[in-house]
């Protein structure tokens, strides 16, 4: 897995990020700690991405073995750096199966659902509710979510997924690692901390999940 966050790192993130949707890109190191914990559901599925800014998750997922990974983006720049993102790692030898489409997740909506839904969304900070629309989304479209929240967002996501018939079968603290990309951010590099949850439907046989 090392080497799939080496690869990440080295990919082009925001040429203008959008503070308004919080765009910021998800780190090699913490890209390694998801897969760590998300590969067997990874491996061979169906992928969604939403909210997939320039293709950091979508590109892990589809490097880790996922048989065809959809991201949605709503912004066009950050869609024309995936692509590029996408040409520079079918240059270096791999081969993935990696889409993109330029939609605002609320108005998304697939003919099929998907084996599992990552993301790393907005945590409402700047938009109210933001993190709802994209878990209701992922509700709607797959079986299993993996996705980065807020620290201590628990007892939220647990009653927002019990009302949506979905439950946390796993919850992680991590950390994901902020460069200075507005004129307010203090420091070069940050860390911030987050959850890190694996949600699933519970009409879905569950399993032990380590």
């Amino acid at each position: 897995m090392k080497e799939i966050g080496i690869i990440i790192s080295q990919l082009s993130g925001f040429t203008t990020p959008s503070r308004k949707i919080e765009q910021y890109e998800t780190d090699g190191e913490t890209i390694n700690f998801f897969l760590t914990k998300a590969l067997r559901d990874i491996r061979d599925s169906m992928i969604l991405d939403l909210g997939s800014g320039t293709g950091f998750l979508s590109f892990a997922c589809a490097l880790a073995g996922a048989k065809f990974v959809l991201g949605v983006e709503i912004d066009k720049n950050a869609l024309i750096v995936s692509k590029y993102n996408l040409q520079k790692i079918l240059e270096i030898g791999y081969e993935i199966r990696v889409s993109f489409i330029c939609c605002d997740v609320e108005n998304f909506y697939p003919k099929k659902k998907f084996d599992v839904c990552v993301m790393n969304p907005p945590f409402g900070i700047q938009k109210k509710f933001a993190d709802r629309i994209f878990l209701k989304k992922a509700f709607e479209t797959s079986d299993i979510i993996w996705t980065f929240l807020s620290k201590d967002s628990k007892p939220f996501v647990e009653a927002f997924a019990n009302e949506n018939e979905f439950e946390i079968s796993q919850y992680f603290k991590t950390k994901i690692q902020l460069k200075k990309k507005f004129h307010f951010h203090k420091k070069k590099t940050e860390f911030i901390e987050v959850d890190l949850y694996r949600i699933q439907r519970k009409t879905r046989l569950s399993f032990e999940y380590k």
